[in-house]
């Protein structure tokens, strides 16, 4: 009977150090969830804080992020802690006033994949419903920035986001909306930054969301290996932007064409122009006629400062858009300048093309504003001239071709070939 006793007492050992295992893996699993189970806010129509069971743990980066809290293990294995609300203030601290940044206050059901081109954009009440088309018609990965104010207005403008998800499936499995609540209108490239910084693949579109997808732009780019390797290689991939010249003709996209031949037909028509024909230097570097003619990937070889493309590029390791500027003018050709300033080059994709949607524009804001940007606009291209060139001295790249597109936009700059040779 000994023996029966000692074999009892070790399958009962052995039953619950199973079942304490089985307890730890679940733990486990709890407390080192996939990212597509992580989430800052549920998909519910109210926005819900992470509890402390719920993690966010990248091993390889020794990253995790809990309940508005960012941890990391550092080289000598120490930890550190810092509040994820002081982190979105230091990130986009170059904007204006305070904000409430909400991170994936809707977030996809479908994981993007890695080299998947994300739509970045970003909207305001109103363009809640052009949304979702959009997503309709690319179903694929959109990073989308939502502007509301802190009021009754931006209640009502969330349960329009929330009326859009319950109605439109794509809007579900495509859309990650991030909240950007403050009392401040029309910060574009703040909203253009927290749609990028929060993008979940290697490759991003940025967009206007009132743009027509008029071609599978993301099937063009994936089977096209020259242009793949443009974006490797750090540079971007323009998309050329029409827009009717009757203004209601551009009201219903569902009779925009979707071949370069249809939309040759309309342009020698004289029914449909570049986008913003009346102020060409913003379109114009894009070369229309040569892209008429083109079957090929070709650069862009007449860059001025007020070009501002469409363009998709890696998410990573290029210029943030310099948030100083709010309101209309200047604010995308900002973000482009510096970026071809930093040594990116564009190249214009050779079948594809976006048509802009129709829709009324606050002609007085705009005015007061692009007033206020270009005289900002100016010191700012003198500012990266110089930041720019420090940088490429510092690192030894001066002599190198990563300068050759800030020594064509600085040349003319006062003081700017002495500072160098001082330098």
């Amino acid at each position: 009977m000994e023996i029966s006793y000692r074999k009892a007492a070790r399958v009962w050992i052995g039953v619950c150090v199973a079942i304490l295992l089985l307890l730890w893996t679940i733990d486990f699993t709890q407390h080192h969830a996939a990212p597509t189970n992580w989430s800052f806010f549920t998909q519910n129509k109210a926005a819900v804080p992470l509890d402390d069971s719920h993690k966010l743990t990248l091993s390889s980066q020794q990253l995790s992020i809990a309940k508005n809290k960012m941890s990391w293990l550092d080289d000598a294995n120490q930890a550190h802690q810092i509040d994820k609300t002081l982190l979105q203030e230091k990130l986009f601290a170059s904007s204006a006033g305070s904000h409430d940044i909400q991170p994936y206050f809707y977030k996809a059901t479908s994981e993007p994949a890695n080299n998947a081109i994300t739509i970045t954009t970003t909207i305001t009440r109103s363009r809640i419903p052009t949304l979702a088309r959009l997503a309709n018609r690319y179903r694929g990965p959109i990073s989308v920035a939502l502007h509301i104010s802190p009021d009754q207005q931006g209640q009502e403008a969330l349960a329009l986001l929330a009326e859009a998800y319950a109605e439109w499936p794509a809007m579900r499995e495509f859309v990650d909306v991030h909240i950007i609540r403050d009392k401040m209108e029309r910060q574009m490239n703040l909203w253009r930054n927290v749609a990028r910084f929060y993008a979940r693949s290697k490759y991003v579109m940025m967009l206007d969301v009132d743009f027509h997808l008029c071609t599978d732009v993301s099937y063009n780019v994936a089977s096209n290996p020259e242009a793949l390797a443009v974006l490797e290689a750090g540079h971007a991939l323009v998309i050329p932007a029409f827009e009717y010249t009757k203004q209601q003709d551009g009201l219903d996209s569902r009779w925009f064409p979707t071949d370069k031949r249809k939309l040759a037909e309309l342009h020698d028509a004289q029914a449909i122009d570049m986008f913003h024909a009346f102020w060409r230097p913003g379109h114009d570097s894009t070369d229309y006629d040569h892209w008429f003619k083109a079957d090929q990937l070709y650069p862009v070889t007449a860059y001025q400062q007020s070009y501002e493309p469409y363009v998709i590029y890696k998410r990573d390791g290029h210029p943030w858009c310099d948030e100083r500027f709010f309101g209309y003018g200047s604010n995308k050709a900002a973000c482009l300048y510096e970026m071809y300033a930093s040594g990116v080059d564009f190249y214009v994709l050779p079948h594809d093309f976006i048509i802009h949607q129709t829709h009324d524009y606050p002609t007085e804001a705009r005015d007061q504003e692009r007033f206020y940007n270009r005289r900002l606009y100016t010191a700012f291209r003198e500012e990266v001239c110089f930041r720019y060139a420090r940088k490429f001295i510092a690192q030894g790249q001066w002599t190198t071709a990563v300068t050759r597109n800030l020594m064509g936009l600085c040349d003319k700059i006062p003081r700017f070939h002495s500072f160098i040779a001082s330098a």
